[in-house]
C-alpha cells in the first residue's frame, strides 16, 4: 500500500469558518400606524336641532335667491 496524502475538504472549512449573525438577514417591517380621525366638533354632537336649523337656513337662502334673481316668481303666480 502506498501513502495517502491528507486532503482538505474546502466545503467543511468554509462551513466551519462562517460567522453567525446576531441579527436576522431579513429586516422586520414596521407596522403601519393606526389612522387618526379628526375630532368631531362638540357643537354638532350636542345640538339635536342642527338638521332643522340647516333646513331653515336653506329655505331662507332660497327665498333670498328668488327675490334677487326672480326665479320661481312666474311659476308661483301661474299655480
Amino acid at each position: 500500500m502506498g501513502y495517502i496524502a491528507p486532503v482538505n475538504n474546502e466545503a467543511a472549512i468554509n462551513y466551519g469558518s462562517r460567522m453567525v449573525e446576531n441579527e436576522p438577514a431579513i429586516t422586520k417591517v414596521d407596522k403601519i400606524p393606526a389612522m387618526l380621525f379628526p375630532p368631531v366638533r362638540e357643537e354638532d354632537e350636542r345640538n339635536a336641532y342642527r338638521h332643522e336649523q340647516e333646513m331653515d337656513i336653506m329655505t331662507k337662502r332660497r327665498e333670498i335667491e328668488q327675490t334677487l334673481y326672480g326665479k320661481g316668481r312666474q311659476f308661483d303666480v301661474d299655480v
